[in-house]
């Protein structure tokens, strides 16, 4: 049977993902009522029968997406609740995650939270078996300040309300970037525990996070003397692809390192696993490869594609980090929090 040949799983991962990225390309800009099989075929570059071997129909790829959609947020936030930082810090980590995956990828932003709605029941219950999930991660998260009195219909009404502004902004076509909620979005949570007085400094400090990250992506996005713009793959956008990310951005500053180097800047212990994540990326025309001598170490460079690609990779932020080596940007609010912006030239430490 082919399920039985060599690397049959690893090319049906592979058609299965380039499948979901046609169907979140094709719903962001026709609708769900608007997708066909055929055009999303079409634009995967698959045939009919590999999409029913992934899937059952277009239903079932579009369930797929909202999972795809849920797995990012919920990865976001695991990563901004791992640290030991005060739950305000971790969860303005997760919201400004949330807010620029939003602003870098609107297509499936616009898939999550309007398309989701007009699919159909059966496409807003599974969105809402998510968004408890979600809210379920935060509040677990969540310590009840001293004094505050708990109210069980808290957590669901403020995200609620939340994903309510979303959506109102990408229904209305706003031009203004999502990143700029982060402030007022953080006072809507804070208020109804902490009071108006924290509210308020929560909109402080969400504009000077909003602003810097704004200057980042738009000197990340400035023209770069290229004619035609870079397409990130889909599978680099992915968050749990975030040590992938590192890898390209430490060869972007440190080319030439070794496969040793590079497991220990990004934070893999096992060298396989290390030896994959770059034969991946030589396989995508992102790296190239200096053959060790005898007795010698491997040698890794990004290629002129790399580069551009490592430049556009979308823009990642972790809750008061002390400054890593090598230059990254600490957005400073004195007194009361440091974020880090982890751009093409500098990655936040792994260990």
């Amino acid at each position: 049977m082919d399920e039985m040949k060599p690397g049959y799983h690893d090319v049906a991962q592979i058609q299965r993902a380039r499948i979901i990225d046609a169907m979140i390309r094709t719903v962001g800009e026709r609708g769900f009522a608007g997708t066909t099989v055929a055009g999303v075929c079409e634009r995967a570059k698959v045939s009919r029968a590999t999409f029913y071997k992934a899937f059952d129909g277009l239903e079932d790829c579009f369930l797929a997406v909202i999972d795809e959609g849920h797995r990012w947020a919920q990865e976001l936030l695991s990563r901004a609740f791992a640290g030991d930082v005060p739950w305000q810090d971790a969860l303005r980590s997760g919201l400004c995650s949330l807010l620029a995956l939003v602003d870098d990828e609107p297509l499936l932003a616009r898939v999550w939270f309007v398309e989701t709605l007009a699919a159909g029941a059966w496409a807003l219950e599974h969105r809402s078996r998510h968004i408890a999930a979600l809210t379920t991660t935060i509040t677990e998260r969540f310590p009840l300040p001293e004094g505050a009195v708990s109210n069980p219909l808290a957590p669901a009404a403020v995200m609620e309300s939340i994903l309510g502004i979303v959506h109102s902004r990408l229904v209305t076509g706003s031009d203004e970037p999502f990143i700029e909620l982060l402030g007022p979005l953080m006072a809507l949570i804070s208020a109804p525990y902490l009071g108006a007085d924290a509210a308020l400094v929560e909109i402080a400090r969400g504009e000077v996070h909003a602003e810097a990250v704004i200057t980042a992506r738009d000197e990340r996005l400035a023209p770069t003397g290229e004619h035609e713009p870079v397409t990130v793959p889909s599978n680099l956008r992915d968050p749990r692809a975030f040590r992938v990310r590192q890898c390209l951005r430490h060869l972007a500053a440190h080319p030439g390192a070794s496969n040793r180097e590079v497991a220990r800047a990004i934070g893999i212990t096992r060298q396989e696993q290390v030896s994959r994540v770059l034969a991946r990326l030589q396989g995508l025309g992102l790296l190239v490869k200096r053959a060790a001598p005898p007795g010698g170490a491997n040698a890794w460079s990004l290629t002129p594609r790399g580069m551009q690609v490592t430049r556009a990779l979308p823009i990642e932020y972790t809750p008061a980090c002390t400054a890593p080596s090598g230059g990254s940007k600490d957005i400073r609010d004195t007194n009361l929090d440091t974020y880090t912006v982890v751009t093409s030239e500098s990655a936040p430490s792994t260990s």
